[in-house]
Parts: C-alpha cells; structure tokens; sequence
C-alpha cells in the first residue's frame, strides 16, 4: 500500500468519525453528548480502529470535563484495558493516559476528589488492576509498560491499602512481572522490539519500577517479604554495582531507597540479607577493598575520594541501611559487621579520610550500636591501627595544599583526639562530628573493662623530658590526652580557646567511671605533682594533688572567669552579655557533670571530695546566687550537693549532720527543689535525646554544601549534655529530691524508728563500724609507710590491694557456702554414725553366727569319727566278703564235681535196688544240701551288692564332708576379716569426727577458703567411707546365705549317716542269718 492510498484511507475514516460526531444536518453537539457517542461507539463498533479513536477522542475530553468522561467512561475504558490493550500498543497507550488523567489528583486531595473518586471505582475490583499487572509482564511494547508502572505509581499513592492487597492476590507473574522490569535483559518474547527500542528505553522501565516500589511497599510487611524472597535484593544489588556504587547517580539512590524500605521495621527481611550474604558487599559500594587484613593499611584511593552531593547523599542511605541491619545490641548481624569488613570501613572512614564531616559523623554515629556490647567489634577497635589525615594549608612544601597522612596511631587514640581536639582533617571543626564521637566512645567502653582500665592507667601527665616532645605529632595515650584536655585552661579570660575542648573530656571521664566503682577508684588514685614541687623528676606523695580536687579547683577558676566576664558586662552596660560568659558557663557544665557521674553511689569519692571544706562554698554559691548565673549550673550545683549529702557514709570533717543545716536553713528545701526543676524544664536540656546527632542523608547533604563556608554545619547547632547523663539525671532526680528530707542519722532506706532499743542498737552498730574504719584508716596508713621503703614493695601491695579489693566480694558467699557445708557434712556424719550402729548390730550378728558354726564344726568333727570307723568296719566286711567269696566258689567246684559224678555214674541194676535206695536218699541230702548253699550263695551276693553300694555313699559321704570342712573354714576366715573391717571402720569414723571438729574451729578463723578445702576432703572420706560400709553389708549378707546352706547340708549328712548305720546293721544281721562270720569288733559296736 502506497502512502497516497493511506492517506486517503485515514482522512475517509476521519471525516466519517467527525460526520457521525457531528450528527445531522451539521448541528452543534454538547461535550456529554459527544462522550455519550464515544462510549457507544467503544461498546458497539467491532473495528478496533474506531475504538482506538473513541478512546482517543475521551483521552481529550478527560482534560476540560474529567468528571463526565469519568462517571460515562470509566466502565468502557476498563473494558478495553482488559481485553484490547494486550493486542493493540495504540489504544493501550491510550486508555492508559486517560485513566491516569482521570485519577489523578491533588497533592493534599479533598474528600470529594474526583480523582480519589475515579480511583476508587477502578479499584472497586481487583480485576482491573490484574489486568494492569498482566500488561506490564506480557507486553512487548515500550509505552505500555512505561504508563502501567506510572499509573501503578499513582494508584498506590492514592489508596495504598487496597492496591497492595491487589498486587499480592495477583496471579501469577504479578509481584515476579514488576520484578522483571529490574533485570538488565529484556523480558522474553520482546528481543525484536528491545532491539529496536535500544538499551535506553530498558533503563527508563528501570528506573521507573525503582520509583514505584517504595510506594509498594510502605507499611506493608507481607508484600515486603514477597518481594525480597522473590529475588529483589540481588536485582538491587547488581544495578548498584552496574552504576558504579556510591559513585553513581540518581538511580543509586532510588536502588538504596528500595533497599531500605524492604529492610526498615522488618526483622525477617533483615535476616534473610544476611543469610544472602549481602553484607560483605557493603564496603564495595562504598568503595573500600573488603575483605582486607587487619595489618595491611587502607589504600590512599579510599581516604583520599573526591564527594560530589549526589555521591554524599548515596553514602548517607547506606550508612542508614547498616543502621537498620544492626538493630539493638546483641543480634547476630553485629558479629557479621565485623566479619564483614563493615566495621573497618566505617573507622577508616569516619577516622581516617577527608571525608565531608556530616558523613563522618554518620559513621560515628552507625559504629555506636555495632560496638554496643559487641565484644568482637570492642576488640577489633582496641587492636586496629590507623592513620589519619591532617589538612594542610597552600606552602612552599605543599603548594596546593590537601592532606597529609600521620603516622599510624590506634584506633582509640584517634577516636579521643577528634573528640577533643576536633576532626583534623577539618582544621577541628566539626561539633555535629564531635558529639558522634562521644556517642561511639560510650559504646567502646560499655561492657568493655578491658579498655576502661587501660585508658585510665594511661591518664598520667607526660614527663617534663618527653622524648616525643620535639615530633610534630608528640604521639600521647588516650587517657593523656583526655587528662590534657581536662586540666588545661586558659589562665585569663583574654586568651581565645574551645570551651568545649573540656566540656568533651568530662564526658569522656564520665563515660570511662559510670557504673564502676572500680572505675571511680583507679581514677581517684590519679595524682598530678602541684606546681610547687620544683623540676624534680619524683615528687613526693604530700607534694601530689589527687585528680577530684584538680578538677574542683578548675571548677573554680571557671567559676570566678565566669563572673568577671559578668561583671565586665555590667560595667560595660551590655544587656546580652560577653560571648566569654556562655563559654565558661560550659566548661563549669562540664565539670559538674563529672563531678555528678562520679561521687554518685561512691562514698570515699564523696570523702575525697569534702575533704576540703572549700569545695562545698563552690556548691553553695550558685545555688544562693539569685542572678548572674546559668540555671544550668545552679541546677548541677543543686544535684551535686544532694549526691554528696545521700552518699556521705564514710567518716570525715564534713558529715550528713553538717550538711543537713546547710540544705534546709542556708538554701531552703524549696529553693534546692526549684533549682533541679528549673534544669529539667530548660530547653537546653530537654532538647538532648538519645538520636540527636543521628542525622541521615539530608543532614549530611546540607554539611557537604556547607563545607566551604565560614561557620559550616555547626552555625545554630550547641551541645551542653549528652543523652547517658541527661537519661542518668532523669532516673535519680526524684532520689536525690527525696533523700534532703531524710534525718541524717537515719538508715539509708529505712523509715523513722520509734524503739528506743532499736536505735541503740543501730547507734552501737555504729561505733562500731566506725572504729573498723579507724582501723582500716590506720592499716592503710601503714600500708602507706610501707610503700615508702621501697618502689618494689609497693607496687606487689598495690597489686595485692587490688586482688584482695576483688575478692572482697566474694568472700561472704565463700563463708555462707561453707556453712552450708559444714552443716550438710554433719548431717551426713549422723547418718554415717546411724549406719555405724546398724552395723554393729550385725556384726553381733556375725559372731552368733560364727558360735553357730564352731557347733557345726564340732558336730562335724563326731561324724568324722564315725566316718573313720565306718570305713575300718567297711575293710573288715571286704575282707570277710572275699573269703567268702572263696568258700562259695569251693562249694560251687564241689558241687560241679558231684553233678559230674553223678552224670558219670552207671545205672543201677536189679540186684542193686537195696543198695540204691540208701545211696539215694543220700544223694537227696546233698541235693538239698546243695540247693541250701545256692541259696546262701545268693543272699551272700545280694549282702554282697548292698555293701558295695554303701561303700560308695560312704565315700560320697566323705567328698561332701571334706566340702563342708572347706567352707566352714572359708567361713572362719571371712568372719576373721569381717571383725577386721569393723575395727578398721571404727578407727576411720573416728578420724573422721575429729577431722570435722578441726574443721569446725579452724571454719571461724579462716574465713572461706580453709572451711571449703576441709569441708570437700570429709566429703570425700564420707563417701568413701559409706561405700566401704555397704561393702560389709553386702559381704555379711553373702556369709549369711553361705551359713545357712552349709548347715542345711549338715542336717542332710547327718540324715544319710543315719540310713547308713540302719542299713549296716541290717547287712549284719543278714550275713548272721547266712553263716557268715562278722568280726569282734563289728559286734562290739553293734552292741
């Protein structure tokens, strides 16, 4: 088709639309008309090109009458959004543009916004905004992805609520479809048409979902999770990288925001950011080489970067985001910091860089709750060195001037130095960065003994040949240059310094001592040689001024500059006063709060401190003072002189009864309570709170485009607290307020005591804790006399001071362990003792068993006599049963040799008949004779027989007597050393109660230690001794049985011996009956 014949095909089509428009006879037509036949013509017309030109035809009239468009069209439009937008790019492009024009409203709407109105109808089904997120996934077009994201935008700023419970009841791609749009490569299907569109118009789509995710997903935890676990943190994480980090533009900070917004408030997200991985890479974005060794220094490419506004603002939101990854102290993201490299960084950044100062502070201020209670990260700080930059001005040396890098120095040390001496990359300026450091300095030292005790044994003066006095840098200890900044004053009021060069170091201190009386005391011990001592290089102890009263005596001086600076103004007729006096009135701020901090709940503090009755006038005048002075300082002087009151318990000068006049009649109860009340109600002071130099990225923006100018972020901003003792004065206040109410002599925390008796006793109690302390002044005064004679001796006793002080503690509960012991160990002995006399009771036992046995023994001894003669009867019967045994086989051969005689002999005749007969009868006889002698012969066996098996019961009876000798002997012996161990048990039991009652005397005199050792080795014996007593139980409990079956086998040997003799003498008689002959002697003992 040539472009002549489109042409004239697009002008046919228009003129038919404009003539159906313009209706009959060319009448002119309402706009509600027209919107009507446009509608009609979307509902009706089956070419898609006259629904486009209806669609664009609303798309015009939506601008000059949006609320007839939106009451007629709405419902067509939708229409055409579902089914015609997928097919056709035209009309989706279209439609989509009128509906943003018809629900788009205010930037404050009203109620009846007819674009909240129109919002609401679309959103009145989840559909159209199904179809909206099917668009977005599925076309391959350029615009009618860009207008969805847009007119998503818009819907979730309108009504947020219910287009987010839409987008999470989608159906798939839904939430994975508005993901996609973040990906480098095009979605699939849509390689032609992103080939023609160009990598341009993929990063439009980009940048447009990265607008509309915040709006997404703000307040919405549920879509947030969805969203991370569907892969955003990566997509994220690879546009940044892909930028450049930081170092990117715009799009940095869109990609940073979204991160921050799937991460604020939402524990599980940030612990699936972690579980990713994700917080090593950190550092990169930045632009610091992480993972890097602890000994290998930071690479100039990193301190020393070029920070443009937009690169500040990146920094700023990643700062916040490791923010909100860390959370509280003690969650396991802490560790993953230091692991990371996340800490590093921060510290070279915030301590080692040229760096904008808001940037620093941030980092300051996001190294505060990863140290919080973080060993790991408390210690990498004490074990890192750095080495930071000082700014250095256009010279010969340097023509350009820049920054020179010091030495390396650690962590801790520079931290302190540009808290006190401010940033010197900055020329030390930077309050903002300053009071970050404070914060981070609390959190350095909170839970970390370690290094509260390191920094206050290096608080002493440097020594008047310093060898590092000549070095540009005159490289100090932490605790040095706190002490520096704490005791180094102007000495007039004409010489300029930084009032809060002090102010810092007192909330350094106080931080170092709060809540550690450990603490308190390392730092009272502090002693600085007086002016007076001469140039000796060791000045005497009397020569020496303890570090409370250097600081009370600044106190002073800034006291009296303070009123001379009032008093000049006054002279000079100036109504707001010198710019000296507000100066001096913080360094007296910052003094007292030291003060404040450190005699609170420490009485030899308090001791130390009223030692010189001066110091209470410096209290006393503030308070009574009626003008020419801060509230502030009345208000501190107000709560100091409660604090020295309440915690005045050790014996000194200056008592409870001496202060009590001066609080009631000197001042006044009610002017001591208004003066606290005027502090608290001050705006300086309830303007502190815990995030007050928190600032993100906006802050950190107006520092940077600060940083050329004279007064810089600092103009307008002063600090007078910090949070830990503006929380610290809160929660005492109403204590101290109390406490001047109290009778001096009262118990601390008990009522008024109305027992006379009572009250003695308490008076007693004392003197007598009085006359301890005496004694313990006076120890420790010769213990000071001591430490004289020699260096040696007294650094061992300051050292064993110091361990027996530790011990103190844990003394009493030592000594109520080992009462307890000694008391468990007695009932233990008892029951010992109990078991002892059970004992005994069978061992009575044993020896009745033992009689019992002898008896045995004895009636086993007669039937071993018996047995003898027994087996003496037993070879007399074998002797006889072998004769006889002879005599019956000469019967048998004769009897043989007449049977053969007889079966030889011939018959007898006729003639010999009366010769027969007699010899006959004859025959008869000894047949019968014979006949008498086999049955002889058998019964001589059978007897025979019976004795045989007697014999060999016999000789059983004889295995089972020699068994039993055996075990009545064993019998014997185990009774034998059953009496043994009874003896030996004796003798232990009493070892053991005389051990105990040396232990018991030796308990008292001891203390703890000796009791504990005495009380475990009886332990010890009285197990052992239990064990050996259950031992003998058992073993008597064995003999017992054993008893009992030898003497059952007795009464059935004596049984059987029995049946054996009946069974003799009935052998006897038979062999009597047979002709057999017995012996003498058997008859004898038959007999």
């Amino acid at each position: 088709m040539s472009t002549q014949q489109f042409t004239s095909m697009f002008s046919s089509r228009l003129s038919s639309a404009y003539n159906q428009l313009r209706g009959d006879l060319g009448a002119p037509q309402t706009a509600t008309e027209t919107i009507d036949k446009l509608v009609e013509r979307i509902n009706t017309s089956a070419a898609v090109e006259d629904r486009r030109t209806a669609v664009l035809g609303l798309k015009g009239l939506s601008r000059d009458w949006k609320e007839d468009v939106g009451i007629r069209a709405m419902t067509p439009l939708i229409a055409v959004l579902e089914h015609d937008a997928p097919f056709d790019v035209e009309i989706a492009k279209a439609a989509l543009e009128t509906l943003m024009q018809l629900c788009e409203t205010a930037e404050k709407p009203a109620k009846d916004d007819l674009g909240l109105k129109f919002t609401d109808a679309f959103l009145e089904q989840p559909k159209p905004l199904h179809s909206l997120l099917s668009l977005l996934s599925n076309s391959p077009s350029f615009y009618p992805r860009f207008y969805s994201l847009q007119f998503l935008s818009q819907l979730l700023t309108s009504r947020p609520a219910v287009a987010q419970s839409y987008i999470m009841s989608a159906p798939p791609p839904g939430v994975d479809g508005i993901l996609s749009v973040l990906d480098p490569a095009p979605p699939p299907g849509s390689q032609p048409q992103a080939a023609q569109l160009g990598g341009g118009a993929s990063e439009m789509l980009r940048n447009e979902a990265l607008l509309l995710l915040p709006a997404m997903l703000a307040g919405n935890a549920d879509l947030q999770k969805i969203v991370a676990f569907s892969g955003a943190f990566e997509r994220l994480f690879q546009i940044i990288d892909s930028e450049g980090g930081v170092e990117g533009g715009i799009v940095v900070q869109d990609a940073l925001t979204v991160i921050g917004g799937l991460l604020r408030f939402n524990v599980s997200n940030q612990n699936y950011f972690r579980e990713l991985s994700l917080i090593p890479t950190i550092p990169r974005i930045i632009g610091f080489p992480s993972p890097l060794p602890a000994d290998v220094p930071t690479p100039d490419e990193f301190a020393l970067q070029y920070w443009p506004e937009q690169k500040i603002y990146n920094t700023g939101l990643v700062l916040g985001l490791i923010r909100m990854l860390v959370g509280g102290p003690g969650g396991g993201n802490q560790t993953a910091m230091v692991t990371g490299g996340v800490t590093r960084c921060l510290v070279e950044l915030s301590l080692a860089s040229n760096a904008p100062n808001g940037i620093k502070s941030q980092a300051l201020n996001t190294l505060t709750p990863i140290l919080l209670s973080s060993p790991a990260n408390q210690d990498l700080l004490s074990s890192l060195l750095i080495s930071p930059l000082v700014a250095v001005h256009a010279d010969d040396e340097h023509p350009n001037g820049g920054f020179v890098r010091i030495p390396n120095k650690p962590t801790a040390v520079a931290l302190v130095t540009a808290v006190i001496e401010g940033d010197p990359s900055a020329g030390g300026r930077g309050l903002r960065g300053r009071a970050a450091g404070v914060n981070m300095f609390e959190a350095y030292v909170s839970g970390n003994d370690d290094a509260r005790i390191g920094i206050l044994s290096s608080m002493v003066a440097p020594p008047s040949d310093n060898p590092n006095a000549n070095f540009p840098d005159q490289p100090q200890s932490a605790g040095s240059l706190i002490l520096s900044g704490l005791l180094d004053l102007p000495q007039s009021s004409t010489e300029q310094f930084d009032p809060y060069r002090p102010l810092f170091s007192c909330l350094l201190l106080a931080h170092l001592i709060r809540n550690s009386e450990h603490a308190k005391k390392l730092a009272r011990d502090i002693a600085i040689p007086s002016g007076d001592s001469g140039d000796s290089a060791i000045a005497d102890d009397e020569d020496k001024v303890s570090l409370v009263q250097l600081v009370v005596g600044n106190l002073m001086m800034a006291s009296r500059e303070q009123t001379e600076c009032v008093n000049r103004a006054a002279k000079e007729g100036l109504t707001t006063g010198l710019p000296e006096e507000e100066d001096w009135t913080r360094v007296m701020v910052g003094y007292l709060v030291l003060l404040c901090t450190w005699l609170w709940d420490s009485p030899k503090t308090v001791k130390e401190f009223l030692s010189e009755s001066a110091n209470l006038q410096v209290l006393i005048q503030p308070i009574t003072q009626a003008t020419g002075i801060d509230p502030l300082v009345q208000g501190l002087s107000a709560f100091l002189l409660g604090v020295c009151y309440e915690f005045n318990r050790e014996p000194g000068e200056i008592t409870r009864a001496t202060l009590h006049p001066i609080l009631h009649s000197r001042i006044g109860p009610d002017q001591f309570v208004s003066r606290m009340a005027r502090l608290r109600e001050d705006p300086r002071f309830r303007a502190v709170q815990p995030d007050a130099f928190d600032t993100e990225g906006s802050d950190a923006t107006a520092a940077a485009t600060a940083e050329g100018e004279a007064d810089e972020v600092d103009e307008g901003l002063e600090l007078w607290f910090d949070w830990a003792f503006v929380d610290f004065w809160k929660n005492h206040y109403y204590t101290i307020q109390r406490s001047i109410a109290i009778d001096p002599d009262a118990v601390r925390g008990s009522g008024p005591v109305d027992d006379g008796e009572t009250a003695a006793i308490i008076m007693s109690l004392r003197q007598k804790l009085k006359t301890q302390t005496d004694e313990v002044v006076q120890l420790q005064s010769k213990l000071e006399a001591l430490t004289k004679e020699s260096k040696q001796e007294k650094d061992t006793l300051v050292h064993e001071v110091d361990s027996l002080s530790s011990q103190i503690a844990t003394l009493s509960t030592q000594l109520q362990e080992t009462t307890n012991a000694r008391s468990t160990l007695e009932e233990e002995i008892s029951i010992l003792k109990n078991e002892y006399e059970s004992l005994k009771d069978i061992a009575s036992s044993a020896e009745s068993t033992k009689s019992e046995l002898e008896k045995v023994s004895a009636e086993l001894a007669t039937l071993k006599d018996t047995h003898e003669k027994a087996s003496s009867e037993l070879s007399l019967a074998k002797a006889s049963s072998k004769s006889r045994e002879t005599k019956l086989k000469d019967l048998e051969a004769k009897v043989k040799d007449l049977e053969e005689k007889a079966k030889s002999a011939p018959p007898p005749s006729t003639t010999d008949n009366a010769s027969s007969e007699g010899d006959k009868k004859a025959l008869e006889v000894k047949s019968k004779e014979l006949d008498e002698l086999k049955k002889s012969l058998e019964e001589s066996k059978l007897a025979l027989e019976n004795a045989q098996k007697a014999l060999k019961e016999k000789q059983e009876l004889e295995e089972r007597l020699k068994s039993s000798e055996e075990k009545v002997s064993s019998g014997e012996t185990r009774s034998k050393e059953l009496e043994e161990k009874t003896s030996t048990l004796e003798k232990k039991i009493e070892e053991l109660e005389s051990k105990l009652k040396t232990a018991e005397s030796a308990a008292p005199a001891q203390g703890g230690g000796g009791g504990g050792e005495s009380g475990k080795a009886a332990k010890k014996r009285a197990a052992e001794l239990d064990n050996k007593v259950k031992e003998l139980e058992k073993s008597l409990e064995e003999e017992k049985t054993k008893r009992e079956e030898e003497s059952k086998e007795h009464e059935d040997l004596l049984v059987l011996l029995d049946e054996l003799t009946a069974k003799r003498n009935a052998d006897k008689k038979k062999l009597k009956e047979n002709g057999i002959e017995v012996s003498d002697d058997e008859d004898e003992e038959e007999e």
